[in-house]
């Protein structure tokens, strides 16, 4: 917000400095408005890069501010895992992708599921780097969503991509929670099971 009002305030001061040179020289020789119009132009390209905040931070930039400004309010909740291995279930419309991923020690199956993973996958101008083989969730303290994850270990490459989840999946609760850890099934019948949704229903 702070910044937003500092933006403001300089856009409006620019443009009554521009105000006040159109009166000033009003009656001024042609070379004269050439060389303020000029200079005018110049600094109305400067001012209008730093009200759009050019080049504009990336998006990951913006959450880890946001990050830390909650790490101060001591408003972050770290969670830690390790995996050995990891799966992707397609998204469905906007729910963003789900991740299975096998935790180390037997420690069950964890399900992360948003817009946010991503975030960490690979695109034009980005490499892969969830999942991983340790990694951190942070989320927040009072609402619970995830604010970012913080990727460390090797990256790992999902083996398999299963098909989306079903609106009927969703509504009968057949679908893990974000964050949720699986203990009474396998990764591997997880994997199985997903896969299974390709073959239609007979």
């Amino acid at each position: 917000m702070k910044g937003i009002l500092a933006r403001a305030a300089l856009f409006v001061a620019f443009a009554a400095s521009a105000v006040g040179a159109m009166v000033t020289f009003r009656y001024a020789g042609f070379g004269v408005l050439a060389v303020i119009i000029v200079s005018y132009m110049c600094v109305l390209v400067l001012v209008l890069a730093i009200v759009l905040n050019y080049p504009r931070q990336s998006h990951m930039a913006v959450v880890n501010e946001f990050a830390d400004e909650l790490q101060a309010r001591g408003l972050l909740v770290y969670s830690t895992y390790r995996a050995d291995r990891a799966f992707r279930v397609e998204a469905l419309g906007e729910d963003g992708p789900h991740y299975f991923l096998e935790l180390e020690n037997n420690d069950g199956v964890l399900h992360l599921n948003g817009v946010y993973l991503y975030d960490y996958e690979p695109g034009p101008q980005s490499v892969r780097h969830f999942p991983c083989t340790e990694f951190t969730v942070r989320t927040h303290a009072m609402e619970g969503y995830v604010v970012d994850l913080l990727c460390g270990g090797l990256v790992i490459e999902p083996e398999v991509e299963a098909p989306p989840f079903t609106e009927d999946d969703f509504a009968e609760g057949r679908v893990p929670a974000d964050g949720e850890i699986l203990s009474r099934i396998s990764y591997d019948e997880v994997r199985a099971q997903r896969l299974a949704a390709r073959q239609p229903v007979q």
